[in-house]
C-alpha cells in the first residue's frame, strides 16, 4: 500500500483502518502494509515501513527501510539529510532551487543536485527512546534497543542495547545462543492475532510455541 500524502486536520484520523495520524502528523511517499500509528507532528517520508510501526511526537523519519513491530519515541530523527562539508559552502543554494525559500536562486526550478545518501536500514522489533538521532546509511539489527538521547553513527548489531553520543553497545538483551534462536525464529513474520495466548515472559517457551504455530500456518 502506498501512502502518497496524508495529513489530517484536528484530532486523530484513520485511513482505511491502516493508518492512524494524530494532529499535524504526515506520511508522504511511504510504502507499507499498514497498521501504522504516528503521534502529533511527526513526519515519515520516502520510506518503507513494516506492519505495527509506532512513532512518537515531533519525530522525523526519511529515506529508511524499517521492519515490523518497531516503536520509536518522541523527537526521534532517522536518516536526515547531511549538508556536504567538502563543497564551497554548506548552504543548500548550491544544489537546489531556493527561490521559494530566499526569493533568489541560481538553480532552475525543480532541480536538485544534492548528494545522494545511502538509505538507513532498521530491522524488526527495534525500540528507540526519546531524542534518538540515527545517521543516514546506518544499519540497526533486529531486536536492538537504542537508549534515549543516543546519537547513532555506526551500525548496531542485532539485540544490542546501544547508548550514548556517539552510541556504543552497552550490552545485549539476551545470551548469544538465545539471540541465535530469536533470529532463526523470525517470529515477527506472524501477525498479532497469530500469537494470542503465548507467554512472552518465558522466551524459550514462547519461541517453541511460535515455531509450532508458524509450521501450522505454513510460515516455518
Amino acid at each position: 500500500m502506498l501512502f502518497s500524502e496524508s495529513n489530517p486536520g484536528p484530532g486523530m484520523a484513520v485511513y482505511d483502518g491502516a493508518l492512524r495520524l494524530a494532529v499535524g502528523a504526515t506520511v508522504a511517499r511511504v510504502e507499507s502494509p499498514g497498521h501504522l500509528v504516528l503521534d502529533k507532528h511527526s513526519v515519515v517520508t520516502r520510506s518503507t515501513l513494516g506492519k505495527y510501526f509506532g512513532l512518537g511526537c515531533f519525530s522525523y523519519v526519511t529515506n529508511a527501510d524499517i521492519g515490523r513491530y518497531c516503536t520509536f519515541g518522541s523527537r526521534v530523527s532517522v536518516g536526515a539529510f547531511s549538508h556536504p562539508t567538502d563543497w564551497l559552502s554548506i548552504s543548500e543554494f548550491q544544489y537546489r532551487d531556493t527561490a521559494n525559500v530566499y526569493g533568489e536562486s541560481i538553480i532552475d526550478a525543480g532541480v536538485n543536485t544534492a548528494p545522494q545518501h545511502a538509505r538507513t536500514q532498521i530491522g524488526n522489533d527495534v525500540w528507540m527512546g526519546d531524542n534518538v538521532c540515527i545517521r543516514h546509511g546506518v544499519t540497526i539489527g533486529h531486536g536492538a534497543v537504542i537508549g534515549l538521547g543516543s546519537v547513532v553513527t555506526k551500525d548496531v548489531p542485532p539485540y544490542a542495547i546501544a547508548v550514548g553520543n556517539p552510541a556504543r553497545v552497552l550490552r545485549y538483551r539476551f545470551a548469544p545462543d538465545l539471540i541465535e534462536q530469536l533470529l532463526e525464529s523470525t517470529w515477527w513474520e506472524l501477525d498479532i492475532p497469530d500469537m494470542q495466548g503465548i507467554d512472552f515472559a518465558d522466551v524459550p517457551a514462547a519461541l517453541a510455541e511460535i515455531g509450532r504455530r508458524k509450521a501450522a500456518l505454513g510460515k516455518a
